[in-house]
């Protein structure tokens, strides 16, 4: 399957660093780990909502994210 959409990297980075699992912060933003994987690999592309849910659980600023 290829990929759709830009793959949002600095997710994983920033979720890495701050050292959560897909599935911690899926629970968190209200998805599934299979959604953040999609959002890390460029197959699911995140709502604006969704990149805010994603910064305010991180602890970052939306930008911060793309």
């Amino acid at each position: 399957m290829a990929k759709k959409y830009e793959p949002m990297a600095n997710l994983r980075a920033i979720r890495r660093a701050a050292d959560i699992t897909q599935k911690a912060l899926a629970e968190k933003v209200g998805c599934s780990k299979n959604v953040i994987g999609g959002y890390e690999n460029g197959f699911n592309a995140p709502s604006l909502e969704m990149v805010r849910k994603l910064a305010a659980a991180l602890g970052c600023e939306p930008r911060d994210l793309i």
